[in-house]
């Protein structure tokens, strides 16, 4: 795959998350570092059951997907990843037969990608569709991306919604997933006032919430320990709410 340089520079905005399945490891490195290239966050997978622990622990902006992961056939598969994210898919297949492309787009997929393909055209098609997906962003979503503003929390820690960077008061950073920061932020709106389940699973997961889902939960898990001493403090459940933010540890 060669990745060029003839195409232009995106408008600066956060990093997309790009979520790569693809079993050939020196494909998805290659995918990978042309992706970084092109100022995208990639993220690789190499089994059905890693790529969906990646959608559940940070979900993406869009999935290129390899349609055979060993034995397994992830076409009849995308409706649980449908079921995850919302994100497009991108199919990529080294076969050619249309049925399959038809069924796949039938079934969920946004694109259909031919191996080889060029790092070109892989860009090209990945931009083709976030610009879409940023078309169709609810305005209020698409306001918080693009804040630019520094928003500053209890405890002297510092929120960079440009960077995407959450700040301790002694000005090192805490290392957070995508998810993680989405997470924050929301809370972080209305410090002090209850984010129910179902809002924060939409805003953050990017899908509606269900009784026996546990990924929020799981995450507020991981954000609390990165917190450090008083985690537990500053993101608080709520019984038949939700979660609330009440503020940083101090010291």
């Amino acid at each position: 795959m060669s990745s060029g340089t003839e195409l232009g520079a995106e408008e600066a905005g956060p990093a997309p998350n790009v979520l790569i399945v693809e079993d050939d490891e020196a494909l998805a490195e290659e995918m990978a570092l042309t992706l970084s290239d092109y100022g995208m966050r990639p993220t690789t997978a190499a089994t059905w059951e890693a790529a969906i622990a990646a959608v559940e622990a940070s979900p993406p902006d869009l999935v290129v997907l390899d349609q055979r992961l060993g034995r397994v056939d992830t076409l009849p598969r995308i409706g649980t990843l449908r079921s995850l994210t919302d994100a497009p898919v991108l199919i990529l297949t080294g076969n050619r037969a249309e049925t399959d492309r038809i069924v796949a787009l039938e079934i969920g997929a946004d694109d259909f990608l031919l191996k080889p393909i060029s790092g070109r055209e892989l860009v090209a098609r990945i931009r083709a569709h976030l610009r879409r997906l940023q078309q169709t962003r609810p305005p209020e979503r698409e306001k918080e991306r693009e804040k630019e503003a520094e928003q500053a929390l209890p405890a002297n820690w510092t929120l960079l919604t440009v960077e995407r960077e959450l700040r301790r008061a002694d000005g090192s950073v805490v290392p957070l997933t995508g998810a993680e920061f989405d997470l924050l932020a929301v809370l972080a709106e209305a410090p002090g006032h209850p984010v129910d389940r179902e809002t924060l699973t939409k805003r953050v997961l990017r899908r509606p919430w269900r009784p026996d889902d546990r990924a929020l939960d799981n995450l507020v898990m991981h954000l609390r320990r990165k917190l450090g001493p008083g985690g537990e403090r500053a993101i608080t459940a709520i019984r038949s709410q939700g979660y609330v933010f009440t503020g940083f540890p101090r010291g």
